[in-house]
This record gives C-alpha cells, structure tokens and sequence, in this order.
C-alpha cells in the first residue's frame, strides 16, 4: 500500500514539475495538457487522473505555498518581536512564490485565461492578509488589547507595502536571490511606517472598532 501511494505521489510532483517548468518556459497559455505530459514522460490519460485542467495546477502551486507560509508563521517564536515577525513573514512569502519559478511570469500569461489570474490573486491576497491578522491579533492580546479591527487595517498596510516592495524589488534586482539583500530591502520600507502602525496597534482602542466593521467578512478567520 505505501509504494503505490509513493509511486502515485512521486507521479504527481512529476506532473507538476513539468507543468510548472513549461508554464515559465512557453507561457501559461500557450502551454497544453498534451505538452505537459509529453514533458513529463507520460500520458495524458495519466495526466487528468492528477490534473484535469491547468488551473488546478495552479491551485495546488497556491495551496502548498499557503500551508508553508502558514507553517511557518506558526512556528516563529513568541517571543519574537512584532516587527521582526513580520520581516520574515514576507522574506518567507517571497521565498516560496519566487524562489523556484517565475511566478510572476506565469501569472502574467494566464490573465486571459478568463479569470484564472484574478481567482489566484484574490485567494491568496485574503489567506496571506489572514495570517498577517493573526499575528496582529496575537500581538494585541499579549500587550493586553482586546482584538479589534485595527488588526485587520494594519495586515492590510503590510500587505500592501509587501507587494509594492515585491514589485519594486524584482523589477530591479536580476538574477540569483540575495536573502540578506531582499530583507533590508523590505526592512528600509517597513520602517517608514513601523512606529505609527505599532503605536495604532497595540494601544487601547477609542471607539475604532466600528469604523472598520465593513471588512469584518474579509478577516472572519482571525
């Protein structure tokens, strides 16, 4: 039972390596399911009992990025502080979507795709904010706050700032990932904001709470 389990899990990262490799190399959408199996030595009969279409490729690159990321900022000291929780959050975050494949490229070719691009950004855009709300969150109850939604507001600036540094930063640096590099990158932007966002955070709520009742359905998990 467990070799046909490996063998059958083994067949899969296969599938998807292949998929992935192709979809930086020819693009999203100029890439087939026939292509796919070809490159990973199969065929496609093979290929729909893992994946019957190109987007649930994609979900799968999603899913097993958040599980990662959520593993990880789960595992980060308590007592770490707030803002260095943060910084690795989004070296983290950017390690796993750009570290192995142009992410970015393969995104790019599926805006067509009627509306794979969007669907993919949304899901992850809301999962990533909700990590960065627990965190928040739990940073308040250690200080003694009750959670409010000063939580959601400021997962929203960081992830903000997280995306525009990410475009930023791959839009000027080429080649082979510096860690060291990208940190100080992301640290010399959250410091511009850090002082007024942990001041807002962590003290005692004067009547905001309802003002940003409206983004309650986007955070209910945290």
């Amino acid at each position: 039972m467990g070799t046909r389990d490996d063998n059958r899990r083994a067949m899969e990262q296969r599938l998807y390596d292949a998929a992935l490799t192709l979809f930086c190399e020819l693009g999203y959408k100029q890439t087939t399911l026939s292509d796919i199996a070809a490159e990973a030595g199969t065929s496609t009969r093979t290929l729909y009992n893992y994946f019957p279409t190109k987007e649930s490729i994609l979900r799968k690159f999603s899913r097993e990025n958040i599980v990662e990321l959520k593993s990880f900022t789960s595992s980060l000291p308590a007592d770490m502080p707030l803002k260095e929780k943060v910084l690795e959050t989004m070296v983290q975050d950017y390690k796993l979507m750009f570290g192995l494949f142009d992410v970015s490229y393969i995104l790019h070719t599926a805006r067509d795709e009627s509306g794979v691009f969007n669907r993919f950004e949304l899901e992850n855009v809301m999962i990533v904010e909700s990590l960065y709300c627990t965190i928040f969150k739990h940073a308040q109850l250690k200080h003694g706050v009750e959670p409010n939604d000063m939580v959601a507001l400021c997962a929203s600036v960081v992830l903000g700032l997280y995306r525009n540094c990410t475009d930023l930063y791959r839009f000027r640096k080429k080649g082979v990932l510096d860690e060291k590099d990208l940190r100080q990158f992301y640290l010399s932007h959250l410091d511009v904001v850090w002082d007024s966002l942990e001041k807002s955070l962590l003290s005692q709520p004067t009547g905001l709470s309802k003002l940003f009742s409206a983004d309650r359905h986007l955070f209910g998990s945290f």
